[in-house]
């Protein structure tokens, strides 16, 4: 290639890259897109379709909706008492259901339906009980015996319904299920209402009711029955329980006290995850207790009686312990005593707490100090002295001026410890 022809080129290449190109009349700079349209208001789902047949009933999506007395309902919280099914919404509105089985157990029904026609006699068969948002009107219904004309906003059904139930199965206290509840239309009520209806699912809390036995979140526990012999008029029982889970780890807890007879039952978990429940027994029926979902270590599970013995029992529980079974009685007319003269130097109590087996390590001071305060047994030096009276028989350790001696109680005797003495 000659030099002219060269140069040629390098100005022609050089040209077409650095000479602007005029730019075409009329040309607008384009400008950027528009934003998008805010969103409106969310669709409301469609009202529930009444239907008082199940055979046409249609659960819908989504949460539990519906109305009642005309007034729109919607996110209910849902519980599983027992076999009573309950919808809440606040303080505004509740629909109970009484089932005919318990859901959401092993051979339990998956869906339940009630048809209007269906004859119930009454609990424990199908019963449903609503407290309407408004007062509503009724003429002529025999509703659990009440008849009349007057504003009412709560009212119960045996019959006459129709109800289609679906349930999951229960875990971790939580059941899941679909309803749809149609009760007739009451004289009074607006006219186009549509009629009384909720439907759609939820997930129901099922906490344990006394009556149900431990399951799998409830591991590892320790129960067993308190049996009360010879006690008088307005007898009352305490449970608890006094965990050693290390030298000087330990966890404590008790049931408020319940009087036999009184068929109720209390529950305590102010020392969480651990739970302790206690049910009243009767003169012929012993009470029954149950600690669970227990941290691994060893347990002193007693039971008291007002005014009367404590009766206690060390007990190992192991993780996922099923088994572990405490009986225990409480006998006044069996009581016995101690009475302690402590050391020399020892001021102000004395404390003793049910002894442990021979060969376990004994428990801190500070444990054992709790121990003694859970269960009551500790008694004041007066003139060198400290009397128990109204102890279960057994063996207890007896601890003053930080030394220990074991002592056994015998039923009906006063036994007496001198640390003086050998």
């Amino acid at each position: 290639m000659s030099r002219t022809t060269f140069a040629l080129l390098l100005g022609l290449v050089v040209g077409c890259g650095s000479k602007p190109q005029p730019e075409a009349a009329g040309t607008v700079p384009l400008a950027p897109d528009p934003p998008p349209p805010a969103p409106g208001p969310p669709t409301p789902p469609a009202p529930v379709v009444y239907e008082m047949d199940p055979a046409r009933q249609v659960i819908p999506d989504g949460p539990v909706r519906g109305r009642l007395a005309g007034v729109e309902i919607g996110k209910a919280e849902v519980s599983l008492e027992g076999r009573r099914l309950v919808f809440r919404g606040g303080e505004e509105w509740r629909a109970v259901i009484d089932l005919p089985a318990d859901p959401g157990r092993d051979g339990a029904p998956a869906r339940m339906v009630l048809r209007p026609a269906d004859e119930v006699p009454g609990p424990p068969d199908w019963t449903v009980f609503v407290v309407f948002p408004r007062p509503v009107e009724f003429e002529g219904w025999k509703l659990f015996g009440l008849q009349g004309w007057r504003p009412e906003p709560a009212l119960g059904w045996r019959g006459g319904c129709g109800i289609t139930l679906e349930f999951g199965r229960r875990e971790g206290g939580k059941l899941p299920g679909k309803v749809f509840l149609a009760l007739p239309d009451l004289p009074g009520m607006r006219p186009g209402t549509g009629g009384n209806v909720l439907a759609g699912s939820f997930v129901a809390d099922c906490p344990r009711q006394p009556d149900d036995p431990p399951g799998p979140d409830d591991v590892p526990y320790v129960n067993g029955a308190v049996a009360v012999r010879g006690a008088g008029p307005g007898a009352a029982v305490r449970t608890g329980y006094f965990g050693a889970l290390g030298p000087d780890r330990f966890a404590l807890a008790a049931a408020p006290e319940l009087e036999l007879g009184s068929r109720q039952t209390a529950r305590s978990n102010y020392d969480k995850p651990h739970v302790t429940t206690l049910v009243a027994g009767t003169a012929d029926a012993p009470s029954r207790f149950e600690h669970s979902r227990l941290t691994p270590g060893r347990y002193l599970v007693f039971a008291a009686l007002r005014g009367g013995p404590v009766a206690g029992r060390w007990v190992e529980v192991k993780p996922g312990s099923t088994t572990t079974t405490a009986d225990l009685v409480l006998d006044p007319g069996q009581a016995g005593g101690l009475e302690v003269t402590p050391p020399l130097e020892a001021l102000g109590k004395v404390q003793l707490v049910p002894a442990d087996d021979p060969g376990r390590p004994p428990l801190g001071d500070v444990p054992f100090e709790a121990a003694a305060l859970q269960l009551g047994l500790e008694a004041d030096i007066v003139a060198r002295k400290a009397v128990f009276k109204a102890l279960a028989p057994g063996r207890y350790e007896v601890r003053a001026a930080k030394q220990s001696r074991v002592v056994e109680v015998a039923a009906g005797k006063v036994a007496e410890l001198d640390f003086g003495k050998k």
